[in-house]
């Protein structure tokens, strides 16, 4: 395993650009709908990241969009100095201890080397796309919410962010997340909750903060763990929150316990979302970077750079708790291909299998990851990140009046387009079991060797 390079969002763009994985766009880009498709078009094509450097309307001090840049899962595993299938076993182990951020409070910060204050904050000169047809207006869609629970603590989180004003962003969040608890606090009592937006932050913390954990479990501590050091961190201008230091756009401000009604948008499930009511935040200052690059986050029909990004982490975290309780658990992996949240494929040793574990197992398995509607058991033959593998286990291990099993009124992501976040739950077994009648003959090693010659020979 190669030792990590951590960096912050423009050394992962260079590195990128080395290895010939980014592309460069100088024409004229409308910030209406043209973005979006750019990256469903990317994102289809198993593209490369994209730099826009000419974005029509776009008078901020953000002249360089970054889109596609994480996409499909190897780059997340590239950021992180690993190949694909060592992804899961580094972060379980790094995330086993966490590090706290360390607030630097000396020199500018490079996050502060601008600041914005007064009339000079306008969210509506940012470059900030419409991204689908029907969408209730620009979004926000790789900002990370800070902010401070009184009992909990500080968590960081993604949430899609309308742009209603110079001034105003409608937060989508759903009853359940930290951010909605936390602004919930202000409802009753119309208090001020302080809160930062960072757009544009290291690849360790994106990831992180896409993953829940539970509340109280800071995920900068997360990002700090995969990275070995402590994340450095200023005090922002004008609220009490610590942001990353080398963030390239902060938006400052606070919830008031105001709602208003936003939406719809375009969701990871590639449905659009109806209108529903959000916290307003009111922004009270923008600190960037000088010539500061501004990233966007496509969400869509899988396969988008959404389905990759989140809930990367609760992979190893599910990972770890399960395999102490269930040894026979040799790797576990959440399809983005086919909407992340709501698959689940379980890689099993069948040397360490004894009766009723497995069912045990996926029956685990849905309470660590409560959001799965459907959970796969696969032997360790089976390439688990491989569906069409996947698939033929299911058709050739299963029988469906045996190995197939349905627990009704358990929840999911409230954005399941098929039940809003009440489901059943169904579980696979595709194992071999005792009775199991198919047999698998291979081709001698000679002649596999002469086959392999003969194609490269022939430059195939």
């Amino acid at each position: 395993m190669s030792t990590p390079a951590f960096t912050d969002l423009r050394g992962y763009i260079a590195r990128l650009r080395e290895q010939g994985d980014l592309i460069e766009i100088s024409e004229p880009m409308s910030l209406q709908y043209e973005i979006g498709a750019l990256c469903r078009v990317l994102a289809d094509r198993d593209g490369p990241a994209a730099l826009l450097t000419n974005i029509a309307g776009n008078t901020s001090p953000a002249k360089v969009a970054a889109v596609n840049i994480y996409g499909p899962r190897r780059r997340i595993a590239s950021a992180f100095g690993v190949d694909e299938a060592g992804l899961l076993g580094f972060v379980a182990e790094r995330i086993k201890k966490r590090i706290a951020p360390e607030r630097i409070t000396s020199g500018t910060a490079p996050c502060q080397e601008v600041v914005l204050e007064g009339d000079k904050v306008d969210l509506t000169k940012w470059p900030i796309p419409l991204w689908n047809e029907g969408d209730g207006g620009p979004y926000i869609t790789a900002g990370l919410w800070i902010a401070r629970h009184p009992e909990f603590g500080l968590n960081i989180a993604p949430h899609r962010g309308q742009i209603y004003s110079a001034r105003e962003i409608g937060v989508c969040v759903a009853p359940d997340h930290h951010l909605r608890i936390t602004t919930d606090e202000a409802r009753p009592a119309k208090t001020r909750v302080e809160a930062a937006l960072v757009i544009g932050v290291r690849p360790s913390i994106t990831v992180a903060a896409s993953s829940d954990f539970p509340l109280a479990d800071f995920e900068l501590e997360v990002a700090g763990a995969l990275e070995g050091k402590a994340i450095q961190t200023v005090r922002c201008k004008t609220v009490d929150i610590d942001v990353p230091i080398d963030t390239e756009i902060v938006v400052e401000g606070y919830f008031d316990g105001e709602t208003r009604q936003e939406g719809p948008f375009v969701e990871f499930t590639g449905y659009q979302t109806p209108i529903i009511t959000s916290p307003v935040f009111h922004v009270t200052a923008i600190t960037h970077r000088r010539d500061p690059i501004y990233h966007g986050v496509f969400a869509g029909v899988p396969p988008c750079e959404t389905n990759t990004l989140w809930r990367e982490l609760e992979e190893a975290e599910a990972f770890s708790m399960l395999r102490r309780k269930f040894p026979m658990l040799k790797a576990l992996h959440r399809p983005p291909q086919i909407g992340r949240d709501f698959w689940g494929v379980l890689q099993l040793d069948p040397k360490r299998h004894r009766d009723g574990m497995t069912t045990t197992l996926l029956l685990a398995t849905s309470a660590a990851m409560p959001r799965l509607k459907f959970i796969v058991a696969v032997d360790d033959d089976i390439d688990l990140y491989n569906m069409t593998e996947v698939l033929w286990a299911i058709s050739t291990r299963c029988d469906p009046k045996e190995d197939v099993q349905l627990i009704r009124g358990t929840m999911t992501s409230w954005l399941d387009p098929s039940s809003g976040g009440v489901t059943g739950k169904l579980f696979i077994d595709a194992t071999k079991k005792k009775d199991f009648r198919g047999a698998m003959p291979g081709f001698p090693a000679a002649a596999l060797e002469r086959a392999k010659a003969l194609l490269a020979k022939a430059g195939r």
